[in-house]
């Protein structure tokens, strides 16, 4: 059967990476990892050795709950008076609550005598831009969060931003932390931290490695942010190269000279960023002694969806058999979280040895 292979080493080395990088520039950083993005319990347990977690559900406090976590960020639209009490009541010391909308302000008020102490209080904030996220937060422009500055400006924590996935611009970040550092002149807010959110490419995406490791802490290092705690609520970073899923040739069709279909035991709903083609494909062919054919797969899941083709005119050094492994790399980034048992079960995760 299919399996996920679970890279331990290669997630704490992105994990490292990414805490040298802002460290290097003397920022106070911290990871809260978005656990919508990979919830497999071998990247929990390893989250709970190197940092924290940032949740949106219920759900996923019951996941990270086990883990005792000292301080835990929530966002989201769907939180709620009984999840808020059960995280205090755990013995988390800080909760960050980052309001994106009225409602949360309303289950805020049994907690007015905890804000600014275990319960740092922070506002979601967005510009409008084509291309950014304006579903949640507020337009850092706007009267309304205006309105709420002067509220609660005296017990406001820190701002929190995301502009959208796969949106990683620099541009937006200076945009973004001017504005900020604007409000917090013109009110005189005594933050604590600023919340960068998700974003970031996976750590593998090599094109963006001079933006993330470099020009971004530089620029939140020169900011009004640089005296402030900085969090990041990675995913995507941390464990989309960090997950591999290894298959198996089920089936096998030969439709020209050197040229088949086949078919492997997993297909794309398995692993749903099959969507966003950021995967790569190895193959391995099954025992040494084969002739050598260079040969033209079509590589199929095991659905009976005509769109189930995982990778189109892949070349390989032999003639397929059954049997074969087929590695499809890259996959860690919200395939466990979206999957679905469809056809065959989701695949087990196993820890690389």
């Amino acid at each position: 059967m299919s399996t996920f292979i679970f890279d331990k080493q290669q997630m704490v080395a992105n994990i490292d990476k990414l805490y040298k990088a802002f460290e290097s520039k003397r920022l106070d950083f911290n990871i809260y990892y978005s656990v919508k993005t990979n919830n497999a319990k071998q990247v929990l347990v390893t989250i709970s050795q190197k940092c924290s977690y940032e949740i949106v559900s219920a759900y996923e406090w019951e996941l990270v709950k086990p883990f005792k976590p000292m301080s835990i960020v929530l966002n989201g639209p769907s939180k709620s008076k009984d999840l808020i009490q059960d995280i205090l009541d755990s013995g988390v010391k800080t909760l960050y609550f980052n309001a994106d909308n009225d409602t949360d302000f309303e289950i805020l008020q049994p907690y007015k005598d905890k804000l600014g102490k275990k319960i740092k209080l922070g506002i979601r904030v967005y510009f409008n831009k084509e291309g950014v996220w304006n579903r949640f937060g507020f337009d850092i422009d706007s009267e309304k969060l205006k309105q709420y500055l002067s509220l609660y400006g005296k017990v406001l924590s820190g701002f929190h931003f995301h502009f959208s996935t796969n949106n990683f611009k620099l541009a937006n970040y200076e945009t973004i932390l001017s504005k900020i550092g604007t409000l917090i002149e013109q009110l005189n807010l005594n933050l604590e931290y600023i919340d960068i959110g998700g974003g970031l490419p996976g750590a593998n995406e090599y094109m963006y490695q001079p933006l993330i490791y470099e020009k971004l802490p530089e620029l939140v290092a020169n900011s009004t942010a640089k005296n402030l705690s900085i969090f990041s609520e990675v995913g995507r970073y941390v464990v989309a190269n960090a997950f591999n899923l290894e298959t198996q040739v089920v089936s096998i069709k030969q439709v020209a000279d050197h040229e088949y279909d086949i078919a492997v035991d997993t297909n794309i709903l398995h692993f749903p960023c099959y969507w966003e083609k950021k995967f790569s494909i190895d193959y391995q062919p099954e025992g040494e002694s084969r002739e050598k054919i260079p040969t033209t797969v079509n590589i199929f899941g095991n659905s009976c969806m005509q769109v189930d083709k995982i990778a189109p005119n892949y070349l390989i050094p032999v003639q397929p058999i059954v049997g074969d492994k087929v590695v499809i790399e890259n996959i860690g980034a919200y395939s466990l979280s979206q999957a679905s048992n469809f056809i065959s079960k989701i695949p087990a995760v196993r820890e690389k040895i």
